[in-house]
């Protein structure tokens, strides 16, 4: 039996490709304002095909100093502030820019009127992804939020999803976990022994789509599921 219901935060409950968007504003504003607007747009589109969705170590990155090296080297970027205060300006200005899946509020409502339990599991920064959640609305719905920078445990390690259950003092069957990475969310919740629904949005849709996972494209869709 189901006794919660928990959720990645970008790409699931907030569209990060739109954030993102908005954040790249607040980027070039802060750093590159007097820059023409076709090397603006030329900017925009390295970060948006280096930064891979969010996930720089999956394109070759050590971290997201080293992509930012990468990107004033692409740049040619004279007098460009060091790579360590253009990943801290990610980490405290990304959140000032979420965009909520406009169904998200009410999903989370309605789970917590028939009973669930409700929660996140967001991989990041401690203040990043915490930030997001206060800026968001949605931590008001939420009985826990569980960010791996806080707990030192990044998904698909299971041991994330365990003890985030065992924080609930549940078991992890009872327990199903929404999410669009086809590994860090999917494959994570499964091998922790949960159940598992794929958001199919955003860098990966379509990716690794699996026949015994229910697919979504609208997050309201989890009640059909639950």
């Amino acid at each position: 039996m189901i006794k919660a219901v928990l959720f990645d935060f970008d790409e699931t409950l907030q569209d990060r490709t739109e954030a993102f968007e908005k954040y790249m504003d607040t980027f070039i504003a802060d750093f590159c304002p007097d820059i023409s607007a076709e090397e603006i747009e030329r900017r925009k589109e390295d970060l948006r095909v280096t930064g891979n969705g969010g996930y720089v170590t999956q394109n070759g990155y050590a971290n997201r100093e080293e992509w930012y090296d990468d990107l004033i080297e692409r740049w040619q970027w004279k007098n460009a502030p060091s790579s360590k205060v253009l990943a801290n300006h990610y980490d405290e200005r990304f959140g000032d820019h979420n965009v909520i899946f406009p169904n998200s509020p009410k999903l989370l409502k309605e789970l917590k009127k028939e009973g669930y339990i409700v929660g996140v599991i967001t991989n990041g920064p401690s203040y990043l992804q915490n930030h997001k959640m206060d800026t968001s609305g949605l931590r008001a719905y939420c009985d826990i939020v569980v960010v791996s920078g806080d707990v030192g445990v990044h998904k698909p390690d299971p041991a994330l999803f365990a003890y985030t259950a065992e924080k609930l003092g549940l078991k992890t069957e009872e327990c199903v976990y929404v999410g669009d990475h086809p590994v860090n969310d999917i494959q994570g919740a499964l091998a922790a022994g949960m159940q598992a629904i794929r958001m199919n949005y955003g860098w990966f849709k379509d990716e690794d789509l699996r026949q015994d996972v229910p697919v979504i494209e609208d997050i309201l869709d989890v009640l059909k599921y639950v």
